[in-house]
């Protein structure tokens, strides 16, 4: 038995552990979207990630051949009182001998046993019953395996309100946003402590919004005024959703950062302008090369940089020394990041759709 299980969306298995990762001190991977940890972890991964499904807490993992009986004795053994519910699913591919309604009736069937009433209408408490199986790549690699476990436990928390911060319900919208989730990993990666977070390609400002909403203190800056006044909307509207962060953004240019701040900066998270095809053109290069190279002379001792680079989409399962961005090789964009004094740490690839992938980068200063 343990604290917590925390589990991943599933949209994208490997970020979910590394931001896990750069968030938390302790925890066991079980499967490639599930771990386990103590409650205070479990806790600080709610209040900061939009790539969690569920966390069941208290809660634990049992294998396959032993789950009724493990289940049912440790969930009596927990003596909450009232009304049970027990509800049963399953993540992955389907597994022979299991079915989560006859899995869930028989721990209910133990339950009853043990003088508990079930109600499966209106209880008390849920328990829930979770058969975390293989699956087969579908959107992303993943070279984790793992075997099937099942996760059992009380619901305390079942993802966040990410859809409701999509671009569309903000003040200034522009089709270029980038997903929430995959901006809120970002942030989390730029300032695993929290801190003062700097994105020198605002945009409409998705990332700031996340940075704000995890109360950090964000910076940005854009050469486009209409950015500019559209980040402010949308960075006092994240504000006014609860967010305790506060914001300052400026007009100039991404390699010009440090006439534009005064100060310098834990944390580094943008996604700098280019087309579709931009990973066959080298027009982007010179561009991401000067802002690495800004972003350094305003940088704090250790500070984090996450971006984004186009990336072929046919090149999503390859090894990564088999693509290319804006014309250049994998080996001259490391260069890149070496010369301007960032090293990096580990890289991700993700499919947007189709015709459009990105490869995302988190370096730290050298």
């Amino acid at each position: 038995m343990v604290n917590a299980v925390v589990i991943g969306a599933g949209w994208h298995p490997e970020l979910f552990r590394i931001e896990a990762n750069q968030l938390i001190d302790s925890f066991e991977i079980v499967h490639a979207h599930a771990l386990v940890c103590n409650e205070s972890e479990a806790n600080r991964l709610i209040s900061r990630s939009s790539l969690i499904a569920e966390v069941l807490s208290p809660g634990g993992i049992v294998e396959m051949g032993t789950a009724i009986k493990s289940i049912s004795e440790a969930f009596l053994s927990l003596n909450i009182s009232g009304s049970v519910a027990v509800k049963s699913s399953r993540a992955g591919e389907k597994i022979d001998g299991w079915s989560s309604r006859f899995i869930a009736g028989e721990i209910g069937g133990k339950l009853v046993e043990a003088g508990r009433v079930i109600d499966l209408t209106n209880p008390d408490v849920t328990l829930r019953v979770h058969l975390l199986a293989p699956s087969h790549r579908t959107m992303h690699p993943d070279d984790f395996v793992s075997t099937p476990v099942v996760a059992w436990g009380i619901t305390i928390h079942d993802g966040d309100d990410w859809a409701k911060r999509t671009a569309p319900n903000r003040p200034f919208f522009k089709p270029i946003s980038l997903d929430p989730k995959l901006a809120r990993t970002m942030v989390n990666l730029a300032c695993p402590e929290g801190g003062k977070l700097l994105d020198p390609f605002c945009g409409t400002g998705g990332l700031i919004v996340e940075g704000i909403l995890c109360g950090f203190t964000c910076s940005g800056s854009d050469l486009a005024w209409p950015m500019v006044t559209g980040t402010r909307e949308n960075a006092t509207w994240a504000q006014q959703r609860g967010g305790q962060g506060m914001y300052e953004i400026r007009n100039g240019s991404a390699l010009e950062l440090s006439n534009i701040w005064d100060e310098s900066f834990d944390g580094f998270a943008f996604d700098p302008p280019y087309g579709r095809n931009a990973w066959k053109s080298a027009d982007g290069f010179e561009l991401l090369e000067g802002a690495l190279s800004s972003c350094n002379s305003v940088a704090n001792e250790n500070a984090n940089l996450v971006t984004l680079i186009p990336w072929p989409p046919e090149a999503i399962f390859e090894p990564i020394k088999s693509g290319a961005s804006f014309g250049k090789s994998w080996a001259e964009i490391s260069e890149a990041f070496s010369t301007a004094g960032w090293k990096i740490i580990e890289t991700s690839p993700i499919r947007v759709h189709r015709s459009l992938a990105r490869m995302l980068i988190h370096a730290v200063k050298k």
